[in-house]
């Protein structure tokens, strides 16, 4: 018959037994202090990656790089991603099925399949090693250098360092060779956990571990687990607890395990012992203290199949339903399951005894000393919007609904509500001015309480809006009020509302924070953070343009780190408060946040606001936040313990034109090869998606480049020749990693070879040489033949004599054609060859041609100023091809419009001008309305579709004795006038007398 625990490993796949690896003596260092159940929990399934949701067995190997052993394959994780291998050429196993993970006697990992097979892992390269003829179930190393494998039917076998094999099996004492578990003690004897109890190996052969008076306590029947402490006592984990051998005698580690079946166990340095079992979870057991977590409390399965402690101390448990881990986190959260009354939390206080006030939607409640309690009476027991500690021991807490109560000596003492004169029960921001009065503001409106006296701020009707979010009492005495729309501030009796419009219009003023140092007001918005400056009396604001990752946030806290801490929706950001203020002054354009959530250890990363304080810095610097999940707790000085870790950078592969490339199997890449993508990773696993990375290409970068989180670099059309590719990695503000690095080269073309180019210039030296020799023999050649040609020049000479005279006619024909040729050149210098025109030197010419008319017979002469509206947006919208046919268009519509004896010119870009000789002022005037009626009616849809053109027109008359500069200065005028008064009109010059 099998027992409880045996039957429960049969329903794993294959109907095979299994028990997994012993991993003894991890060192840690986060887990030294904290509840069980105050660590952040985590878990992956197959939704994240994982091949399956039983993990049997967890390494980590040198390199940083976490394993998992499933049943469908061993996968390898990067705090990111998960890669998977399976059976085949790569890894040399004959099954997909992982189920021990192990390290030989150097540090290399060992894989072993369901069918015996077992592999060496160096970076990127699997070793295949001797077989077992059955599932390997343990692997451990001892002193000696031994490798012993633990089978599930065929005993134990040493492994020696040359390689040879030994084997114990009923032949050496070994009476039962179903073997869960391997362990040396400090004699360098092995003991060993089989399905019918425990063997000792010592020399050559094993020896059963029986209650036969040399040993007693030892329970009977199978042993799942084996680890030795740091006093070199002997823990054994069975189907009724773990057991501890001290002096030939087996004792319960601890009776309340009794009937416990203990699958796998972990032993600290500090004698920590973690203890999984079949069906009940997780035990812990520190300091005599036994503490326990099951499904109930976060896990998601409770048999455990597996546990392992990574470097950075988060202890890793494989489970039935996927893998769980536990670790310590920035953030703590106080939820229900630690005694709040509820986890919607509105607001928070420190009393002046140094307990948390935690106002939720069901009630107020008390922490101190680390234990919560709720308390009783009006209001305090109802939803809870805001509190403030009075100046004597007096908390006051705004409800929801219930209006305004004074707690003092465990009671309710006064109530305000509407029926007292509050504008409202719904108190969202209290401010105890001084011993005697109380400001309130609710959602109607700000409340001033003296005594039992309840009145309202005088003005209050100039306030930004009624409703009330948030106050504060500045130590110039002057009183910040936040609200629904807008920030203002009381003082000397009087309300100066600020204006909010030039910063992005924000309006909702969440929360107030007022420096230390009295040199300026923060107030946190739906834009983003305002800085008041007192100095100055000057806003400033730091939003999304300067780096903010979003607008909306609820409330601002300093630390002592230079710090500030701002609730939003979306998480907690953290940012330089230095680098804050050169951003709201305009010192600076940008500023870097760093974003906290779920992953760092908040249940909720929505924190809340409306409702005052939201958040506070407790008196040992802590920073306590309001959330939609309990109030999530962080201790500034603490990142640094999580920064000091130094995650290793790994580079995983090389991708050259969509073809990967492990890096240590990078071919030389062929020439033309355009795009390069070099994948890499930090393997920490604390703050995965916070690890920064900077990379160097040698070659092609002068410096460092800084790549923030990404994960990847990109290098297109990198020229041919040999490159180094360098990464780093590391927290925020922490170490930066050892360099990780790879190397490629790129083939060049043919053309790109040195070879190529000392060919080419050997062979044009060569066709030089060729070149010479062959004109030298044309020139002898020539010689010979000059004599021949002479004779027959001589004849051609009267021929050309005859052509000499026909050539003289062509150029007297060809002179003309110049002269001609002369004047038209001349038309188009006082053209312009757009719009066929006269340009600005015809006109130059024409005005002063007029002028002189003008004088000699005193008869009127207007001059038109014509430019066409917002022309610029038409070449920006359309294009300066299109510009260019409207502007045709406007140039014909002119002409159609005026008379043959006026002066129409192009003034430049889209301004044209007309000079009117013998026209009076109200007949230029009637022709240039009808030119502006004309322009504005023109057709360009068949350009550009819809299109409302206009033109602004100025018209000048000219005066007596006046030059062509004033006249036109004149004309000016009116025309910028006409564009002044709203454009698409006719302005006239001013007159002499006016």
């Amino acid at each position: 018959m099998w027992s409880k625990a045996e039957k429960g490993i049969n329903k794993l796949p294959g109907g095979t037994i299994v028990l997994f690896l012993a991993l003894a003596m991890l060192p840690t260092t986060l887990f030294a202090q904290g509840k069980l159940t105050d660590f952040f929990q985590e878990s992956w399934t197959t939704r994240d990656g994982l091949p399956h949701n039983t993990i049997n067995s967890i390494q980590q190997t040198e390199d940083g790089y976490l394993w998992f052993a499933t049943w469908e394959g061993v996968a390898r994780f990067n705090g990111r991603n998960m890669k998977i291998f399976v059976r085949g050429e790569q890894t040399g196993l004959p099954d997909t099925g992982t189920f021990s993970l192990g390290k030989d006697c150097q540090g290399n990992l060992l894989v072993s399949s369901a069918r015996g097979g077992l592999s060496q892992v160096r970076p990127e390269n699997w070793r295949v090693l001797q077989e077992s003829s059955s599932m390997i179930r343990a692997l451990h190393c001892d002193s000696a250098g031994n490798l012993w494998l633990g089978t599930d039917s065929t005993g134990v076998v040493r492994q020696h360092s040359d390689g040879s094999r030994t084997t114990f099996a009923s032949s050496r004492g070994l009476t039962n060779e179903r073997v869960y578990a391997l362990v040396s003690d400090g004699n360098g004897a092995l003991w060993v956990g089989t399905a019918s109890g425990l063997f000792r190996i010592s020399g050559e052969q094993a020896q059963a571990i029986e209650d036969d008076g040399r040993f007693s306590g030892l329970p009977q029947g199978p042993v799942f687990s084996l680890k030795v402490d740091s006093q070199d006592r002997l823990l054994i984990g069975t189907e009724n607890g773990v057991h501890r051998l001290e002096d030939h005698q087996f004792t319960p580690l601890d009776a309340r395990l009794s009937g416990v079946a203990v699958l796998e166990m972990l032993v600290e340095e500090n004698d920590t012992i973690w203890i999984g079992t079949v069906e009940d979870g997780l035990f812990r057991i520190q300091d005599g203290e036994l503490e326990h977590l099951s499904a109930e409390e976060g896990l998601p399965n409770n048999r455990i199949t597996s546990l392992f402690i990574d470097r950075e101390g988060s202890l890793w448990l494989g489970t039935n339903g996927g893998l769980f881990r536990l670790r310590d986190a920035p953030f703590s959260a106080l939820t229900e399951d630690k005694g709040l009354s509820d986890n919607f939390v509105r607001t928070l206080l420190q009393g002046k005894g140094g307990e948390i006030y935690i106002g939720t939607s069901r009630g107020l409640n008390v922490f101190q000393d680390e234990k919560f309690r709720t308390l009783d009476g009006p209001i305090v027991s109802s939803s809870v919007l805001s509190l403030a500690q009075g100046l004597d021991d007096a908390v006051w807490v705004g409800s929801y609904t219930q209006g305004l109560a004074r707690w003092q000596d465990g009671q309710v003492q006064q109530v305000f509500t509407r029926d007292s004169g509050l504008f409202s029960n719904e108190v969202r921001a209290i401010l105890p001015v001084d011993d005697k009065t109380l400001w309130v503001g609710t959602v109607n409106g700000l409340n001033i309480i003296e005594g039992q006296d309840v009145t309202a701020l005088p003005q209050q009707q100039d306030l930004p809006s009624p409703f009330i979010s948030s106050l504060l009492h500045a130590p110039d005495g002057r009183i910040w009020i936040g609200t629904a729309k807008g920030l203002a501030f009381w003082k000397d009796e009087k309300l100066q509302v600020m204006d909010l419009q030039p910063f992005e219009q924000a309006e909702f003023i969440f929360g107030l924070y007022q420096q230390p140092d009295n040199q300026a007001l923060w107030a946190a918005s739906d834009r983003g953070l305002l800085r008041y400056d007192y100095a100055t009396e000057s806003l400033g604001l730091v939003g999304v343009d300067a780096g903010m990752p979003f607008d909306k946030y609820f409330q601002i806290l300093a630390d002592d780190q230079g710090f500030f801490w701002v609730s939003s929706n979306r998480g907690i950001v953290r940012i330089d408060s230095q680098h804050a203020k050169e951003v709201a002054l305009g010192q600076r354009s940008e500023l870097e946040h760093e974003l906290f959530g779920e992953s760092d250890g908040m249940v909720s990363s929505q924190a809340n606001g409306g409702s005052n304080p939201a958040a506070i810095r407790a008196s040992d610097g802590s920073i306590w936040i309001a959330t939609a999940k309990g109030v999530a707790r962080v201790q500034p000085q603490r990142l640094s313990e999580f920064s000091a870790i130094v995650p290793p950078a790994v580079i995983e592969s090389l991708v050259a034109d969509g073809k990967s490339y492990l890096p240590a199997n990078v071919p030389l890449l062929p020439a033309g090869t355009n795009r390069i993508e070099i994948r890499y990773a930090g393997l920490g696993y604390v703050m995965p998606s916070k690890i920064q990375y900077r990379t160097l290409l040698e070659g092609f970068d002068n410096d460092w480049v800084s790549r923030n989180t990404q994960t990847s670099s990109e290098f297109t059309n990198l020229p041919p020749g040999d490159y180094e590719f360098r990464v780093m990695a590391s927290y925020p503000d922490g170490e930066w990693s050892e360099q990780e690095s790879i190397r490629f080269s790129i083939e060049p073309f043919f053309w790109q070879r040195t070879g190529f180019w000392v060919l080419v210039v050997v062979t044009l030296m060569l066709a030089l040489g060729g070149l010479i020799r062959w004109r030298l023999s044309s020139l002898r050649r020539a010689a010979a033949t000059l004599q021949n040609t002479v004779a027959e020049q001589t004849a051609q000479l009267r021929q050309k004599a005859e052509s000499l005279q026909r050539a003289d006619k062509e150029k007297s024909d060809l002179l003309e054609k110049i002269r001609q040729q002369s004047e038209a050149f001349e038309l188009q210098a006082r053209q312009d060859s757009l719009t066929g025109l006269g340009n600005r030197r015809a006109f130059d010419e024409a005005i002063v041609r007029e002028l002189s008319r003008t004088r000699r017979h005193s008869s009127p002469l207007c001059l038109i100023l014509l430019d066409l509206d917002y022309f610029k947006k038409v070449n920006d919208k359309f294009s300066h091809a299109i510009g260019d046919k409207i502007l045709i268009m406007v140039a014909q519509c002119i002409r159609d419009n005026s008379r043959e004896v006026d002066s129409i010119a192009r003034w430049g870009g889209e301004e044209f001008a007309l000079l009117l000789p013998n026209t009076s002022l109200e007949d230029a005037l009637a022709l240039a309305e009808r030119l502006r009626r004309a322009i504005s009616k023109l057709d360009c849809r068949e350009l550009v579709g819809e299109l409302e053109l206009t033109g602004s027109l100025g018209l000048a008359q000219a005066r007596e004795g006046e030059g062509a500069e004033d006249l036109l200065h004149r004309a000016d005028d009116a025309l910028y006038r006409a564009k002044d008064e709203g454009r698409n009109r006719v302005c006239v010059a001013c007159s002499d007398n006016q």
